[in-house]
């Protein structure tokens, strides 16, 4: 089976060692369905690879889904995945596209992963209501509500050049390295935006709201 080795970086062969399966028909999301005279079961098969070059292990699970009157199959990878994880409160048109561009970046399709990393940062501006104008203007309009930071700016600016790049010049290419920088940057403005930007106004918030609370001096001194 080829799978993407993060290690390797690179697409491999990977061995079969073991495989596990386990029937989920009479789970709520997938109903027994016939065909002709067969009963289509739905189950998940778990198996167990190893990358043929580094030896690093894969777990994938397939399901074989009888929704629609016959088996199709649907594989998840369980292990290795990607340590890059987006904040749960981040809206899923930005997580989609940031996933897109790992799954582009994992398959060696780097111009796309670059493409895709700056819709996520278009993701990014909409998500504060910034949407007229291009992304420069967007991006300086961010910068200047104090959303984002000069140093944000000038990652997201790049980003913003590198992705027009991609899109519109046939003769640009984008190495590993290239793309891998790129998913770095993107990830690190979406965590500055939705957490560490939005951690650090909780904090405030919750130190202002602490100083207004009353106080009482303590007279320490006795009475004689």
């Amino acid at each position: 089976m080829i799978l993407n080795c993060l290690n390797c970086k690179a697409l491999v062969d990977a061995q079969e060692i073991s495989n596990y399966k386990n029937d989920i028909t009479d789970a709520e999301d997938y109903r027994t369905t016939s065909y002709g005279n067969e009963l289509l079961s739905t189950y998940e098969e778990y198996t167990l690879l190893k990358c043929p070059s580094c030896f690093k292990p894969f777990l994938n699970r397939f399901i074989y889904d009888n929704e629609y009157g016959y088996e199709f199959g649907k594989l998840i990878t369980l292990y290795p995945v990607s340590n890059k994880i987006i904040n749960s409160e981040v809206s899923i048109s930005i997580k989609k596209a940031f996933d897109e561009a790992l799954c582009c970046f994992e398959n060696k399709i780097f111009t796309a992963c670059v493409i895709m990393c700056r819709k996520a940062i278009e993701g990014v501006c909409k998500e504060y209501k910034i949407e007229k104008g291009n992304l420069k203007d967007k991006l300086i309009l961010m910068k200047k509500e104090g959303i984002i930071d000069q140093n944000i700016f000038d990652w997201a600016d790049a980003l913003r050049l590198s992705g027009n790049d991609a899109a519109h010049d046939l003769d640009v290419t984008f190495s590993l390295e290239d793309a891998e920088d790129i998913i770095e940057f993107t990830y690190a403005i979406i965590e500055y935006v939705f957490t560490y930007r939005e951690k650090f106004i909780l904090f405030i918030e919750r130190k202002k709201s602490k100083n207004s609370l009353p106080t009482h001096d303590t007279d320490h001194t006795t009475e004689k």
